[in-house]
């Protein structure tokens, strides 16, 4: 099945939100990585492609979903299932981003 993590972002791309999940994926302890931008979870190379059509689509259509090659702390890339969808307030504004990674390397 893969493990699954869920990590939330204000709309600056700053961590506010990190799971055991992500640390069991991603290898850093929450308190290393809260007000940290989520491109330290991504390879150089999607720095100006991906995130920001990640965020555009996430933000217009109300989801972003799709098979990415993402980074653990120790710098190895692996395969990802990553689905991010906007995170509104009582009134409906979008205040973050969260995102949902499936871990297809892990069968744990």
């Amino acid at each position: 099945m893969g493990t699954i993590s869920g990590i939330v972002a204000d709309l600056n791309g700053n961590v506010i939100s990190y799971g055991k999940g992500a640390e069991r994926i991603f290898g850093y302890k929450e308190k290393e990585v809260l007000g940290k931008n989520v491109a330290i979870f991504h390879p150089a190379s999607a720095m100006e492609s991906l995130l920001p059509r990640l965020f555009k689509e996430a933000m217009e259509k109300g989801i972003f979903e799709e098979e990415v090659t993402l980074v653990r702390k120790n710098g190895k890339e692996f395969r990802a299932r990553l689905q991010v969808k906007p995170v509104k307030d009582k009134s409906g504004k979008i205040t973050g981003l969260v995102g949902l990674t499936k871990d297809l390397s892990r069968k744990d």
